[in-house]
């Protein structure tokens, strides 16, 4: 099995005068920078010879005291190994450029436009940097720069200032910041690209075909973002994704609060994951910590974050299967009645029903209650008779399977290739799940397996995502079964300033791959959190997926992907 040294070892051979700064972290992590000129070729290279089939995103740094910034390309496998690469291009931040990688990578084409819009950073080759999060005035103030300090105006690009009128009336202003005028960082000139409309409009070439709108306020999209269809007849010739209508600017938000204040952000990334992302948040500062999480913790930890992926699986599930006749209407209201003993239970715990908060540095806020194992085994044979019900109901829907069935099919060389995560890749029959891949707490010490589909059609998707309920009640019964008296959190003291260093970590959201890039300049607050949300992975795909189809398929395509839109606008 490949680990990071041998990794190091073989790119600093085959590459002796580009790659600098490396650093093994532990077997599974590696840091190194890579000379900009270079990038391309290490990368062919770790993905022809050592396994790295898996582009992972990528995050932008902006250094600011060294007048540089940085682009982390993030390189993992699919299965061959589970060591994670963190590859650093440095850049020069007056005029910041890298080569870009969407030619060798195919997803690589959301993470650099998102580097772009928010920082300023040029891909070279790219063909198609326009804008993805942000609101076309907002492009060219790049808003995750260190010395941005507001959002502008819309039709002014100033910053607002109250100002009372000598009638007594309120006005806004917005002019910039000393400290702007005196870096140069004030905008002059916006960059200029065609418009999302105008980028659309070019791709319609006959009298035949039009563009038809679904969302962000149609009744199949999960949530507020921009889906546009070119349709010729019934079919649908090419689709359009437009994001940004829920943007929160979480990462930009966490860098200005404490450590600890950070957690409460991750619950509202996406409230149906806000225990997974407490834990892939809190698993990276402990990192950084060198904390050691005592062992009851761990085992509670578990129990909570998989009967939270059991409340978001049936939340999802059942909130999709009212768009597809025949089975209609009657799945959602048995699973949204299901779920509420499931959030019942976590709410016995944390005390919330959807953010949490309860994940803490180096453990858990509390204990379980009295009674708890009791009333989980109570109600897990009730649950696994559910679900064993609901798949049994949709095998013998004929509508159910005109609608489902070999709709939207991905191939397991295509999932890989375009970045797909969760059960979205699992069904395709990948059997990557970051529990068996890169596993945390207390999950090698337990047995389940990897559910995976044999189609990748719209049904596998729906099909994987019952069946891991199952394997999800199974993991926390052996979890009440083993867990052990003792600390729930670690003796040691949290400091408010967390030692200098960086951390990526990685678990298995109820969407597939979450991983959250931390890095600490030794103060009372992150320097840069970057997340790597699974949904945000699989959204790109969609759009390759809908071309070709009829229309009416595009609803059970979109729908089966489970989507939180909440995530990608984080």
């Amino acid at each position: 099995m490949t680990n990071a040294s041998e990794v190091l070892s073989s790119i600093q051979s085959a590459f002796p005068a580009a790659v600098s700064d490396g650093k093994v972290e532990s077997d599974d992590r590696l840091w190194v920078t890579v000379d900009s000129k270079k990038i391309r070729d290490v990368c062919k290279y770790m993905t022809d010879k050592l396994g790295f089939d898996h582009y992972a995103g990528s995050a932008g740094v902006d250094w600011i005291a060294r007048n540089e910034m940085e682009v982390v390309e993030i390189m993992a496998s699919y299965g061959i190994h589970n060591v994670v690469a963190m590859l650093k291009v440095k850049t020069p931040r007056d005029n910041p450029s890298v080569p870009s990688l969407v030619d060798m990578y195919w997803n690589a084409n959301w993470y650099e436009r998102e580097t772009w819009e928010m920082f300023g950073i040029n891909f070279e080759g790219h063909p198609e940097l326009y804008p993805l999060l942000l609101s076309d005035p907002l492009v060219g103030v790049w808003p995750w720069r260190k010395d941005f300090k507001g959002y502008p105006d819309l039709t002014t690009g100033e910053r607002a200032v109250q100002i009372t009128t000598p009638e007594g009336y309120t006005e806004y202003r917005f002019p910039p910041t000393p400290a702007e005028v005196e870096a140069g960082t004030v905008v002059t000139e916006r960059p200029k690209y065609p418009t999302f409309r105008e980028r659309e409009e070019a791709h319609i070439k006959s009298d035949s075909e039009m563009i038809m709108h679904l969302g962000p306020q149609h009744a199949m999209v999960p949530g507020p973002f921009l889906l546009d269809i070119l349709v010729e007849g019934e079919r649908v010739k090419k689709a359009f994704l437009d994001l940004g209508y829920i943007h929160k600017g979480i990462e930009k938000i966490m860098e200005n609060r404490s450590w600890l204040q950070g957690i409460t952000y991750t619950d509202r990334m996406c409230y149906v994951a806000a225990l997974s992302n407490n834990e892939c948040y809190c698993g990276a500062v402990e990192r950084l910590l060198g904390l050691e999480v005592p062992l009851r913790a761990q085992y509670i930890r578990v129990i909570l974050e998989e009967l939270s992926r059991i409340q978001s699986h049936l939340i999802g599930t059942g909130e999709f299967l009212t768009l597809i006749a025949g089975v209609g209407f009657a799945p959602w209201q048995y699973m949204i009645m299901d779920r509420e003993k499931i959030i019942s239970l976590i709410e016995s715990v944390t005390g919330a029903r959807l953010t949490h908060s309860f994940v803490r540095f180096g453990g858990v806020r509390n204990d379980l209650p009295e009674g708890f194992d009791e009333q989980c085994r109570k109600v897990f044979p009730y649950m696994k008779s559910r679900i064993e019900e609901f798949i049994e109901l949709f095998a013998q829907d004929p509508i159910y399977h005109a609608r489902m069935e070999n709709i939207g099919s991905i191939s397991p060389e295509t999932a890989k290739r375009i970045g797909c995560a969760g059960r979205v890749l699992r069904a395709a029959g990948v059997p990557y799940d970051m529990r068996i891949e890169d596993p945390i707490l207390v999950y090698p010490e337990l047995d389940f397996k990897v559910v995976t589909g044999t189609r990748g059609d719209s049904a596998d998707r729906i099909d994987c995502t019952l069946r891991e309920m199952l394997e999800s009640i199974h993991i926390i019964e052996q979890c009440l079964d083993k867990i052990p008296s003792g600390p729930i959190k670690t003796e040691a003291k949290i400091p408010k300033k967390i030692p200098a260093g960086e951390a990526y970590y990685r678990v298995e959201d109820p969407r597939g791959e979450m991983g959250m890039y931390v890095i600490s300049d030794g103060g009372d607050k992150p320097y840069r959190v970057k997340v790597r949300g699974p949904f945000y992975a699989t959204f790109q795909t969609l759009t390759p997926l809908l071309e070709g189809v009829y229309i009416a398929d595009a609803v059970a395509i979109a729908g089966s992907m489970d989507g939180c839109p909440s995530e990608s606008d984080r």
